[in-house]
C-alpha cells in the first residue's frame, strides 16, 4: 500500500509544470536591421523601415515600444489667459517637439565623410556634434558603450503646444526639451543611434544595451 501511494505521489509531482515553465521570461531575443539584442520582458519592436539618403549610404530604423501600451494621452484645455483660442471647451492641446527620433537607427557611413543622422552630425574634421536649438550644435562626449566606441549628448529642441482636433488656431511656444541620445560604432563604417533605450524593471539599460551587437545575417545590414 505504501509503495502504491508513493508511486502515485511521484507521478502527480512529475506532471506539475517545472520552474522554467512557470517563470515568465525576463528577456526576449530579437534580430532586426542586421543587429541582435535582448529586450526586457514587456517590450517589442515596430516593423523595421529602410531608407536611402544622401547623408548616408542606407539606413534601417525601428522603435522599441511597450508590448501592452497604456491608455492614450488626453489633451489639455487652455483658456484665454493660458493663450488658448476658441473653442475653449475642446481639450485637444498637446506638446509637440517635432518628428520623433526612432529608438534605433542603423546607418552605414563611409569613413572620412561628412555625415548627419537624426541627432548626430559628423564634421569634416571627424567630430560628432549633437543639435541644440538654443546654443547651436554641441560636441558629443566620447565614452565606452559596453566595450564599444560611442558618443553621447543631449538633443535639445524647441517645443510647441499644438491642437489635435481643431484646425484653425495658433500654436503656443512651450519652451525647450531635451532627450539623451547615444551613437555606437559597431564597425568602421557602421553606426547605431539610440534614443530612449528600454530600461530593465530595476532601472538601467543592462539587458538591451549590454547585448547589442552585429547580427549573424550580414545581408540584413544597411
Amino acid at each position: 500500500m505504501k509503495n502504491t501511494l508513493l508511486a502515485f505521489t511521484l507521478a502527480a509531482f512529475s506532471n506539475l509544470p517545472s520552474a522554467a515553465q512557470t517563470t515568465a521570461p525576463t528577456a526576449i531575443h530579437v534580430a532586426a536591421c542586421g543587429l541582435e539584442f535582448d529586450l526586457p520582458a514587456g517590450y517589442k519592436i515596430t516593423r523595421p523601415q529602410r531608407q536611402a539618403d544622401a547623408r548616408y549610404d542606407q539606413s534601417c530604423a525601428f522603435d522599441i515600444v511597450k508590448a501592452k501600451p497604456g491608455p492614450p494621452l488626453r489633451g489639455e484645455c487652455k483658456d484665454e489667459q493660458e493663450g488658448g483660442q476658441p473653442p475653449y471647451h475642446v481639450c485637444d492641446w498637446e506638446v509637440n517637439a517635432g518628428p520623433p527620433t526612432p529608438s534605433v537607427r542603423v546607418a552605414r557611413i563611409r569613413p572620412g565623410t561628412h555625415a548627419w543622422l537624426d541627432s548626430f552630425t559628423r564634421t569634416d574634421d571627424g567630430r560628432w556634434m549633437v543639435p541644440n536649438a538654443h546654443a547651436g550644435d554641441q560636441p558629443a562626449e566620447a565614452f565606452s558603450f559596453f566595450g564599444k566606441p560611442a558618443w553621447k549628448g543631449e538633443h535639445v529642441v524647441r517645443m510647441f503646444w499644438w491642437r489635435t482636433r481643431t484646425k484653425n488656431y495658433t500654436g503656443i511656444y512651450a519652451g525647450s526639451g531635451g532627450a539623451d541620445v547615444t551613437l555606437v560604432q559597431l564597425a568602421p563604417d557602421l553606426f547605431v543611434q539610440l534614443a530612449n533605450p528600454p530600461d530593465d524593471a530595476q532601472g538601467g539599460c543592462q539587458t538591451f544595451c549590454a547585448s547589442l551587437r552585429l547580427g549573424a545575417r550580414a545581408q540584413d545590414l544597411p
